[in-house]
């Protein structure tokens, strides 16, 4: 769903001939003394700092084919929350607008697992655009 958000971003890029931010909120590493399965795939011996690294290296992988001919591109990792870290990026980078993917959970889906674009609708200091994946493409020209 992200990569469709990642399409609406790119074409008001065009549209606009503004920069492109491309964040990824990583969760900060929690304490090996906690019960996770070994099986889990965490890597408890990564600091926050190597985490961020090896997202923003995955990032950049992720959305070289999306991006490959665009000129001006940030990519960038943070570690927080993920409505946080959106929030607190763009307030400190002076983001115009942000483009998040919304998973569009109703009723006892959205109240167990919350909804990360909302609350970054609810705390942004900027506007925000949320992007359904099953929703009606439109073109901007």
């Amino acid at each position: 769903m992200s990569m469709k958000a990642a399409e609406y971003a790119s074409a008001f890029c065009d549209a606009f001939g503004a920069e492109l931010h491309v964040v990824h909120v990583c969760m900060p590493m929690v304490s090996p003394y906690l019960a996770v399965p070994h099986s889990s795939g965490v890597d408890f011996s990564m600091s926050d700092v190597e985490v961020k690294a090896d997202a923003k290296v995955r990032l950049e992988k992720v959305t070289k084919d999306l991006f490959a001919e665009r000129p001006s591109i940030v990519y960038e990792a943070v570690v927080g929350a993920p409505w946080a870290g959106i929030c607190d990026y763009a307030k400190r980078v002076g983001i115009d607008l942000i483009v998040i993917a919304t998973h569009g959970l109703t009723g006892l889906h959205h109240v167990l697992i919350g909804s990360t674009a909302e609350r970054v609708v609810q705390h942004a200091q900027c506007p925000v655009l949320a992007v359904k994946n099953v929703e009606k493409d439109f073109m901007v020209t």
